[in-house]
């Protein structure tokens, strides 16, 4: 065996076995929190699997709890890590992903197969024949429901292999949800909010939120769609989604498939549709402050807005459900943030609404006992008291109906709500 080499997986010791993989390859690149651990020679190792390159990738990233980054020549995980871990890792993967579970040899290679509307794994090996279940248990499983590889056919004429259409991995754009994932988009989008109950702790929501959206089964794209568009309450002012935050930004982290860019992505696709389509723009001055509470709670970085203002987040994930013209209009409604991202302090409207509710407060604030009392001695002088007292009293029956009709209001409102989300309308679907 060279000294470059392995086999696979490197805990078969035969010197003359014949399935051979380079040994991984890697450069530490930047220190502190930035530091990363870029593979060099992933695509030679994924060529020896005969797997998709991101595969490895992302299978040894979830395992060490790292984000993963794959560019042109640069294939980085978040740390720093032994190259003897990461080939234990790899191993790993091979086992589940790469050999066939009956002869344990690596011959599944095009042979595995994704079952619609199941959350199976199958594959069928070249050398005996066998047809198999791989692990649909593991977190990497949904990511390769996902992102099948290509499935070679038989060819009808001489038994050979045959490459056919089903091969080619189709563009996301490409792709058409079909009606029943429609309604269950809608569904969810509809009543999600419902069981999103403020006055219980962070902890029970987010649970509650998880549940209710994992037993879609929807993909990542789909699921934070979804979930932007639930998150959100009515009145979408900033004070009243910040006690929120803490569940996005859980969301974005840790329910993300270790992805939380492609995650962050597509709720901002969920929120722009929630504003422009489900509230037809109500809302939209309220964007750029949104915007930037998801900044200051670190979910919504510079970098990523950068980017994504310059069309490289579409171009890198290419999702389904965007449009350009929702997009168009979210940056149009976002432009203070972004001129505060490029130029300088944003105030924001929750600035605004603030120093409106201290000045409504002001004016509105009850005088006290002190002030109460020397306002009658001074009516009584005039003779006015008696009269003051029973102005006071009709004021306060008139506050009293005032309140009642604007809770009838808010009743009518909020049934009117109730029945629009039967038409709710999404964009891009």
């Amino acid at each position: 065996m060279e000294s470059g080499e392995l086999n696979i997986p490197s805990t078969v010791k035969d010197p003359h076995y014949r399935y051979k993989m380079p040994k991984i390859q890697t450069a530490i690149q930047g220190s502190g929190n930035g530091i990363k651990t870029n593979w060099i020679n992933l695509p030679d190792v994924s060529n020896a699997l005969k797997v998709p390159v991101e595969y490895p990738l992302k299978f040894i990233g979830r395992e060490l709890g790292s984000n993963t980054e794959l560019k042109p020549n640069s294939y980085l995980i978040n740390g720093s890590h032994k190259v003897e871990k990461m080939q234990e890792l790899l191993d790993k993967f091979i086992k589940k992903y790469v050999l066939c579970p009956k002869c344990l040899l690596p011959e599944i290679h095009g042979k595995i197969k994704v079952k619609k509307g199941k959350k199976e794994i199958k594959c069928t090996c070249r050398s005996c024949g066998t047809t198999s279940k791989l692990d649909s248990t593991h977190d990497f499983a949904s990511y390769i429901q996902r992102n099948p590889p290509p499935y070679e056919e038989e060819a009808a004429v001489g038994g050979e292999k045959a490459s056919t259409d089903k091969e080619k991995k189709p563009d996301k754009k490409e792709k058409k949800i079909d009606s029943e994932l429609k309604k269950n988009i809608k569904e969810c989008c509809i009543n999600l909010p419902k069981i999103i109950k403020d006055e219980e702790s962070i902890e029970s929501n987010i649970e509650e939120i998880k549940n209710f959206i994992n037993k879609y089964g929807f993909g990542l794209d789909i699921k934070f769609y979804c979930f932007a568009f639930g998150i959100f309450p009515n009145e979408i002012y900033t004070k009243s989604f910040e006690h929120r935050l803490p569940i996005i930004k859980h969301f974005i982290e840790k329910e993300s498939d270790n992805n939380p860019e492609e995650a962050l992505y597509n709720f901002l696709i969920g929120f722009q549709d929630y504003i422009f389509s489900r509230q037809k723009g109500k809302n939209k001055k309220y964007v750029s402050s949104v915007l930037y509470y998801l900044y200051d709670r670190d979910i919504l970085s510079e970098e990523f807005w950068l980017e994504y203002l310059n069309g490289n987040i579409e171009e890198k994930y290419k999702s389904m459900l965007n449009t350009p013209e929702g997009e168009k209009k979210l940056k149009e409604a976002a432009k203070d943030f972004s001129n505060w991202i490029e130029n300088g302090p944003y105030e924001g409207e929750e600035g605004e609404n603030k120093e409106k509710e201290k000045e409504n407060k002001e004016k509105e604030k009850p005088k006290n006992e002190d002030e109460d009392e020397e306002d009658n001695k001074k009516d009584k002088k005039k003779g006015k008291g008696k009269k003051n007292k029973k102005k006071k009293e009709k004021e306060k029956e008139k506050e009293k109906e005032k309140e009642k009709e604007e809770k009838e209001e808010k009743e009518e409102k909020e049934e009117k709500e109730e029945k629009k989300e039967e038409e709710i309308d999404i964009d891009g679907i």
